[in-house]
């Protein structure tokens, strides 16, 4: 069976067909009015005039209002838009960087800054960090003071720098290997092999 367009009636149907109760789902006569016509969904039109009988001024007033809302829920379009572009941005941010995090978290007592830091260490580096015995684990993040970030990411970037060297990534990639000895003269043989 071809597919019906629903602007042109079928084949025996009349063009001009009534609309009944059943059409509407329904309703009945006495609540019809509340959905005909022009106020808002839901609106009943029983205490409103009907649009012929609205004045100019009525007309304007309404156009105004209805202007000033457009306004509003463009305005609101727009930081929705907006909001969603950055949170869209901060989602593939956080897929194409490490999960290291350093954010700045505020001043410590005694005027120091403290800072929030993620430990991200290498597979190599083990489960945790020790600064005179206390336990830093992968993965979480810890407030620090300036000093002790320092230390933290020294250790964090060690674990890299040792995992890059026993998988056989050299540090510096464009550095030539260099056979030298220091001292005068000839090198050993040993040297030159």
């Amino acid at each position: 069976m071809p597919p019906r367009n629903p602007q042109t009636p079928a084949h025996g149907e009349p063009e001009n067909k009534p609309v009944t109760d059943a059409d509407v789902g329904g309703i009945g006569e006495d609540k019809r009015e509340i959905y005909a016509g022009a106020g808002t969904p839901g609106e009943p039109m029983i205490d409103r005039e009907s649009p012929e009988e609205e004045s100019i001024e009525q007309l304007r007033a309404r156009i105004k209002a209805l202007e000033a809302q457009n306004e509003q829920l463009e305005a609101a379009k727009d930081i929705a838009e907006e909001e969603s572009a950055r949170l869209s941005a901060q989602a593939q941010s956080s897929l194409l960087t490490t999960s290291v995090v350093e954010r700045f978290a505020g001043k410590a007592a005694d005027g120091s800054d403290l800072w929030w830091y993620r430990i991200d260490m290498a597979p190599c580096g083990g489960t945790e960090l020790k600064i005179n015995g206390k336990p830093y684990l992968h993965g979480e993040s810890y407030k620090f003071d300036t000093d002790t970030l320092r230390v933290v990411k020294e250790m964090v970037s060690r674990t890299w720098v040792h995992e890059n060297d026993i998988n056989g990534h050299a540090f510096n990639p464009y550095k030539r290997a260099q056979n030298r000895v220091l001292g005068s003269g000839q090198a050993p043989g040993w040297a030159l092999n």
